[in-house]
């Protein structure tokens, strides 16, 4: 197993417009200056964070990147300011002044990643990392990285990396998080049908309903921990968010008056 345990954060793109004054792509700086937010949020919970540039560091992946140094227990967060078709579009509709905001969301959304692997891969806290509907009994490292590895449970991780998003914007945008975790969730159900297992719009549409708020001294990850299980989408929930994103991705596609040819 890689001593370096690594998530991508999907594209938040093509879904949102935040109006004038657009934002231009994200420099170094501004990518770095984000993770340097989610860096203090982190180190509240004993985790160092380290930056890496993409580039020089191998890592395909654009914006950000991150996973867990099993051997130093830190977290490396790889920025990449190369633009990417898709996020182009995404930060041609967001306002210059919000961006700070979202970057430094994007940064915890990554940071939570090794958040939950740290919890996994160095502290076996494995009830607190699988869904309860998965057997966890005499679950061991290897198990546990064979259940990772098949995919079950990366829809989970996606969950609670955008919960904590969303707790971090509460706090550090409490007039406008709303209207980000709206923007998120309806990103999430419009790309669906490209990327099912990072559709976390029924989590979302939950979290956006409840009443329930975690005290700001609590940790946004442990609550996100809690909610996520809390909040965990029925069956049938999650059956009608999957009709109701391809209606919404049939509705948007382009018409082409065009035959095949």
């Amino acid at each position: 197993m890689s001593t370096t345990v690594r998530r991508a954060f999907a594209a938040l793109a093509l879904s949102c417009s935040f109006g004038a004054f657009a934002a231009p792509y994200p420099t170094a700086d501004e990518l770095r200056s984000a993770i340097g937010v989610a860096a203090g949020v982190t180190r509240l919970e004993g985790l160092a964070l380290q930056m890496e540039d993409a580039r020089q560091a191998g890592v395909k992946q654009p914006l950000m990147a991150a996973g867990l140094n099993l051997r130093s227990g830190v977290c490396q967060i790889y920025y990449n300011p190369a633009p990417e078709e898709g996020l182009a579009r995404f930060f041609g509709g967001v306002s210059a002044k919000d961006l700070p905001t979202w970057l430094s969301a994007i940064a915890v959304h990554e940071a939570t990643h090794c958040i939950e692997q740290r919890e996994a891969y160095l502290r076996g806290h494995f009830d607190k990392v699988l869904p309860p509907d998965l057997d966890r009994k005499d679950m061991t490292l290897q198990g546990y990285v064979g259940v990772v590895k098949s995919g079950a449970v990366e829809n989970w991780g996606e969950a609670l990396a955008d919960i904590a998003s969303v707790l971090y914007l509460k706090r550090a945008a409490p007039d406008q998080w709303q209207s980000f975790a709206e923007a998120i969730m309806a990103m999430r159900r419009t790309l669906a049908a490209k990327w099912p297992s990072h559709d976390t719009s029924p989590w979302l549409k939950k979290l956006l309903a409840t009443r329930d708020d975690a005290p700001l001294q609590q940790s946004c990850f442990e609550a996100a921990f809690r909610l996520r299980r809390m909040l965990r989408p029925q069956a049938n929930e999650s059956r009608a968010a999957t009709a109701e994103a391809a209606a919404e991705s049939v509705a948007a596609a382009p018409v082409s008056l065009t035959p095949p040819r």
